[in-house]
């Protein structure tokens, strides 16, 4: 029996549904809610720190910028990867002194026009972000 045509079918169908992921991500991200855990392990809202924070991803590239106030507050971009509910950035460029190649790994859900995105460290949740896509 020759599997080749159901072999093609089945690597076709993996790098569609790898595409349809990436692709789902294409486009301008507003931070419209979530928290983060700072430097001394507290808390903090992005609404109390008034961060405010674009991302803009390409099909492979992340780039984002982000403002506390009127305050520059960091920049990054890079590459990223979507599947399986996995979004992982690797840094190319940034401004908060990570070496080139540092990756950040989260749990991510799309749901319509938001995306839910939850990071981890020793099994405490030390980022959780809600973006809203803005075109």
């Amino acid at each position: 029996m020759n599997f080749k045509p159901f072999l093609i079918l089945v690597f076709g169908m993996l790098i569609a549904s790898q595409s349809i992921a990436a692709t789902a991500l294409e486009g301008t991200w507003q931070l419209i809610s979530g928290e983060y855990i700072d430097a001394n392990g507290d808390t903090l809202s992005y609404a109390s720190a008034d961060m405010q924070s674009l991302k803009v991803l390409s099909t492979k590239h992340f780039s984002f910028t982000s403002m506390k106030g009127e305050q520059f507050w960091a920049a990054g971009t890079g590459t990223y990867e979507f599947k399986d509910g996995q979004y992982v950035e690797s840094l190319l460029l940034n401004s908060f002194g990570e070496k080139v190649g540092a990756t950040f790994a989260f749990q991510a859900q799309l749901d319509g026009d938001k995306w839910y995105n939850s990071r981890w460290k020793d099994g405490k949740r030390v980022e959780y972000e809600v973006w809203q896509k803005v075109n």
